[in-house]
């Protein structure tokens, strides 16, 4: 079978005939397009009170989009509110809170529309809500007096933050408390003891929470905990304090473990599709 070589000229024909069909394939650069949302602000957007909202919505068209929002579900007018500005060639608003105002009066669901002759594009709901750091209820704490090789849990129980603080426990000197496969944080905020030795007597117990968006860190009332041993437990009882937590004194012995959390017999967990889903096992035990 015999094969026939290109030539230069075919070759060339060729070249030829394949940029004429690119060409033809070429979308025209005066060809209007649709508007596409490019960049937006987060559907969970928390904002510092201190510093100016930026909400973000960027767009591409041909021609131009020009921009609109709404507040709430109704017509959100720029041009009414002095402190609300728009990007140039943009629809990024710009909040001034800097100077008198207040971010949780703009508070709500914000949405961004983008639209020229060819049509429009709409953004995501964006939820806006400024950050909080509530300061800890006062509450009087009671002393935990422990029996060796009892579980123990210490109840952190902090402010309802936006965004959720950061929850660590430390002591008067801000030394962290060790924890290990004896002592561990829940996701709560709680500290639990699976058993307490001796050495957990302490009375500087105190959980701290660190608001990251507002920058400040607030503590609870420090937790004091004495932990009775077994050779002392007779002479502390004798010495007319409290035996309520020592009626059923016994040797110390092993035990089979017992669950701390999750309580009951079933539980229920709720989280948004795309979050990290945490499954929670804490057990007390000896």
């Amino acid at each position: 079978m015999m094969t026939k070589k290109s030539t230069p000229a075919s070759r060339a024909s060729l070249i030829l005939f394949l940029s004429q069909m690119i060409a033809a394939l070429e979308v025209p650069l005066d060809l209007s397009q649709p508007p596409t949302i490019t960049h937006q602000s987060p559907k969970n957007y928390i904002v510092d009170p201190r510093e100016n909202i930026v909400i973000q919505c960027e767009a591409k068209g041909k021609p131009p989009p020009s921009f609109s929002w709404t507040r709430n579900g109704t017509h959100f007018d720029i041009d009414k509110d002095a402190r609300v500005t728009v990007k140039p060639n943009s629809g990024t608003l710009v909040i001034n809170i800097m100077n008198g105002g207040k971010a949780e009066a703009y508070e709500g669901i914000y949405q961004c529309t983008a639209k020229n002759e060819r049509g429009a594009a709409i953004s995501n709901n964006i939820v806006i809500r400024s950050s909080r750091s509530p300061l800890w209820t006062k509450e009087k704490i009671e002393p935990k007096h422990v029996r060796e090789g009892d579980p123990l849990v210490l109840q952190c129980s902090p402010p309802v933050g936006l965004p959720p603080p950061i929850i660590f426990w430390m002591d008067n000197s801000f030394q962290r408390l060790p924890q290990n496969e004896r002592v561990s944080q829940g996701l709560n905020g709680d500290l639990y003891f699976s058993n307490v030795k001796p050495q957990d007597t302490r009375e500087d117990y105190i959980c701290y929470a660190r608001f990251n968006h507002t920058q400040t860190i607030q503590q609870k009332q420090p937790i004091s905990v004495k932990v009775f041993s077994m050779d002392s437990l007779n002479e502390t009882i004798s010495a007319n304090l409290s035996d309520t937590d020592f009626y059923s004194a016994k040797p110390l012995t092993e035990r089979r473990p017992a669950l701390l959390t999750p309580v009951g017999s079933t539980s229920t967990k709720v989280e948004l599709r795309g979050n990290v889903l945490l499954l929670e096992c804490i057990a007390e035990g000896l």
